[in-house]
C-alpha cells in the first residue's frame, strides 16, 4: 500500500504547530525532511509528523528545540531503523559536546568581532548557527559569558566605545532571556526567587543564573534590576519560595545591602523557616554565611556552579529539616 502524504496544513492541524513554525524547524535546525512534489509543496510522512509531535512535547517541557533536535539524531544514528524516543526528555540526558581545541575562542572572536562593528544581522545569524550546533548550556558558558568578559575588558582599555559594550550587552540579555523562555514550569516544581540587588542593575549574571536553575528543575521568578527592598520582603512573605538568589557586581553595593541582607535573613526566619537566600557575583569570592546571619548563603562561581552549590545547601537543609 503506497505511504500516505500530508500537506503541511495537515501537518499542523495534527501537530498543533503553525506552518510558519514548521517552516522555521525544518530549515533552521532540520527537525524533518519532507519530500518535495513536483509543484514543489512539501509532503510529510507519518514518521514526520509523530516526530513533530515528539519535539513538540519536549519545547513545551522546557527543552530548546536545538537541544531536542540534537538527541532525535543521536538516538536515530544509535538504532537506525527503530529509533524510540522517550515521552520526556530530561536536560541533562542530552549529551554534552566535546569540540576541538581552539573551537569555542574561534566562536568568541566570531560574536565579538560582530558586535563591537555592530553588525546585529551578522551577531543574530552566529548566535543562531551556536545554538543549532552546540547545547545551550555550550553556548552560553563557552560563547556568550566569554564575548561579555571580552566586551568588558575593550571597554576598560578604551579600545571600544560605551555604545558598543552596551550593544553587546543587551544582545546578550536578549539571548539569554529567549534561552530561558523556552522552558515551562509546572507548579509542583521548587519555586527559586531571582533578582540583582539593592542598587545593581547588571542583569546577565542573575539571568544566567536563572538559565541553569530552570535546567536543573526549578521554577523561577526573575524580580529584575535593583528591586525595591520591600518587594523583596514582601515577594517572600507571599510566595514562602524554596530560595531567593540575588547577584552583586560591586562591593560598594554589596556592602550597603548588609543591613538588608540581616533584615531579610530575620523576615525569612519569621515568615519562610525553610526558605535559603544566596548572594553571588563577581564580589563573591568564596562560599560561606554572611556573618550574623542564619540563612544568607555567599557563593562563589559562575552560573552552572553556583547553581550546583545552591543544591547541595538546599539538599543539606533538607536533610537537617527531616532529621
Amino acid at each position: 500500500m503506497k505511504e500516505r502524504i500530508y500537506t503541511i496544513k495537515e501537518v499542523a492541524a495534527q501537530t498543533e504547530l503553525s506552518t510558519q513554525l514548521i517552516r522555521k524547524w525544518e530549515e533552521r535546525y532540520r527537525a524533518v525532511s519532507p519530500k518535495r512534489l513536483p509543484n514543489g509543496y512539501r509532503a510529510y510522512s507519518q514518521d514526520d509528523i509523530e516526530t513533530l509531535r515528539w519535539l513538540k512535547r519536549q519545547v513545551d517541557d522546557g527543552v530548546s528545540i536545538a537541544m531536542a533536535v540534537m538527541e532525535k539524531e543521536r538516538r536515530e544514528a544509535a538504532s537506525p531503523r527503530s529509533a524510540s524516543f522517550p515521552e520526556r526528555l530530561e536536560l541533562s540526558s542530552v549529551s554534552a559536546f566535546v569540540g576541538p581545541s581552539g573551537l569555542w575562542d574561534e566562536s568568541v572572536s566570531e560574536l565579538l568581532a560582530a558586535i563591537e562593528q555592530i553588525d546585529q544581522e551578522r551577531a543574530h545569524r552566529l548566535i543562531d548557527r551556536f545554538l543549532w550546533q552546540y547545547p545551550a548550556e555550550h553556548v552560553l558558558t563557552h560563547i556568550l559569558q566569554p564575548v561579555l568578559v571580552g566586551l568588558g575588558e575593550h571597554w576598560e582599555r578604551h579600545q571600544i566605545s560605551e555604545y558598543q559594550e552596551h550593544f553587546g550587552s543587551h544582545l546578550i540579555r536578549e539571548t539569554v532571556q529567549a534561552l530561558c523562555a523556552q522552558f515551562r514550569s509546572h507548579a509542583d516544581q521548587p519555586l527559586l526567587v531571582t533578582a540583582c540587588g539593592p542598587g545593581e542593575r547588571h542583569e546577565l549574571g542573575i539571568l544566567f543564573v536563572g538559565f541553569f536553575a530552570r535546567q536543573a528543575g526549578y521554577r523561577v521568578v526573575y524580580l529584575g534590576a535593583s528591586p525595591a527592598p520591600k518587594g523583596i520582603l514582601d515577594c517572600i512573605d507571599d510566595l514562602q519560595p524554596e530560595a531567593i538568589a540575588l547577584s552583586f557586581s560591586s562591593e560598594q553595593l554589596l556592602k550597603q545591602a548588609e543591613p538588608f541582607l540581616l533584615e531579610l535573613d530575620r523576615r525569612m526566619a519569621a515568615a519562610s523557616p525553610h526558605t535559603l537566600a544566596f548572594i553571588g557575583g563577581p564580589v563573591v569570592r568564596q562560599t560561606a554565611t554572611l556573618p550574623g546571619s542564619r540563612a544568607i548563603h555567599m557563593i562563589d562561581g559562575d552560573g552552572k556552579r553556583a547553581v550546583r552549590r545552591m543544591q547541595t545547601l538546599l539538599e543539606t537543609e533538607r536533610i537537617s529539616r527531616d532529621a
